[in-house]
């Protein structure tokens, strides 16, 4: 065999190997992109995808057009459903979950401005935390929506996903629906294990926690937290016509007795009120709160529960009952939810503590329940995750 034989052969098998890969891999679709061949036993269950869900999310926005989206942090992603009818007005408006894993503010926001510049946006529904949400930048976003086909077919790393794909399909469950919501630990034991962990985590954030006044808060206080990239999606949204809901994340009561013990009550609250004052300046935006005691939020926690994954990542069956509170219009008022207002604030944070010390009452085994939460994750020998 001559030097020019043996060339002409490696570069055909060279490219006939690549043309294979390409193929495999655009078979086995690892990362949902292209979603046209999904055999169950074979590709049906997406192992890879968690990992490149934000570059995918923006991609399956711009192709199926959703009308009404839902956007924030884990706690979104895996408590919505987007096709509920009440989030849906029925059907009539297509909705997608665009919110993502470990999101922070400035990719809420930028991810809201991109939905509404490459879709006909019609709704949105965006959670957010009560230590607010600065204005950002999303030039740093400019890549949103964008993908290097090339290496999503031919790269060596797309081929180690594409077999674990095939190679996972017996013993893994799907980690999202192709709406795009997060199932996370859903169905996993161990929810008491991860409230555990999570109390392990908040002690060691408020090491020093102090019993906080249960005395109505400061309502005419100075602002306290930075508002600003709410005030610039509310603009946005004024701009192109769109019905924008923020909401603050539910707690468990658990979570809720922790903030009370170290402080950090009277502070959300006050924010509330800030966030009452914004939107009713501003007029063209809802917000809502789910800061109550109720029979979803005081559920019991085992090492199963039907709301809760642990104490703030609550299940799309709460997450149903919030869009009914949002979107429905029951005639006996919501069941969990009130709607922030500055008419209505002091009125119930005054509720929320009677909720509170009524619950109490009625339930002694309440602070030695939590206890035992806590201990779990204190032991000496623990299988408890307290990573960040």
């Amino acid at each position: 065999m001559t030097i020019k034989q043996f060339v002409i052969r490696f570069v055909s098998l060279s490219f006939l190997l690549l043309i294979l890969i390409g193929l495999f891999n655009r078979i086995v679709d690892p990362f949902w992109y292209y979603r046209d061949s999904e055999i169950t036993g074979f590709n049906a269950i997406k192992p890879a995808y968690g990992n490149y869900e934000r570059q995918i999310k923006p991609i399956l926005l711009m192709r199926d057009q959703p009308e009404s989206v839902i956007l924030g942090s884990s706690y979104a992603e895996i408590g919505f459903d987007s096709n509920n009818k009440f989030f849906t007005d029925d059907g009539r408006l297509k909705g997608m979950n665009l919110a993502l894993a470990r999101a922070y503010d400035d990719e809420v926001q930028c991810n809201f401005e991109f939905a509404v510049a490459h879709s006909h946006i019609k709704r949105a529904l965006i959670g957010f935390h009560l230590t607010g949400m600065a204005k950002t930048d999303c030039k740093k976003f400019a890549k949103l929506g964008q993908i290097n086909k090339m290496e999503l077919l031919l790269s060596l790393s797309s081929l180690r996903d594409s077999i674990k794909t095939i190679t996972h399909q017996k013993n893994d469950k799907s980690t999202h629906a192709q709406d795009g919501r997060f199932f996370f630990a859903r169905d996993k034991p161990g929810v008491n294990t991860r409230f555990g962990e999570d109390f392990e985590r908040y002690k060691k954030q408020h090491p020093h926690c102090v019993k906080s006044s249960t005395m109505p808060f400061n309502y005419v206080s100075a602002n306290t937290v930075d508002l600003s990239g709410l005030r610039n999606m509310i603009r946005i949204a004024k701009e192109h016509d769109v019905e924008l809901v923020f909401f603050v994340y539910p707690r468990h009561a658990y979570s809720l007795e922790l903030d009370n013990q170290c402080g950090d009550q009277d502070t959300y609250w006050r924010a509330m009120n800030q966030i009452a004052n914004l939107i009713e300046t501003e007029t063209s935006a809802r917000a809502w709160q789910f800061y109550s005691y109720n029979e979803l939020t005081t559920e019991s926690i085992g090492a199963t529960a039907k709301y809760w994954q642990d104490s703030r990542h609550f299940n799309f069956e709460m997450g149903n009952v919030m869009l009914e509170d949002i979107f429905g219009e029951s005639p006996t008022g919501p069941k969990l939810g009130r709607p922030i207002t500055t008419e209505g604030i002091q009125a119930d944070f005054r509720s929320f503590l009677e909720g509170r010390d009524n619950y109490l009452q009625n339930h002694p085994e309440f602070q030695s329940e939590i206890q035992k939460l806590q201990d779990i994750c204190s032991k000496l020998v623990s299988k408890c995750n307290l990573g960040s």
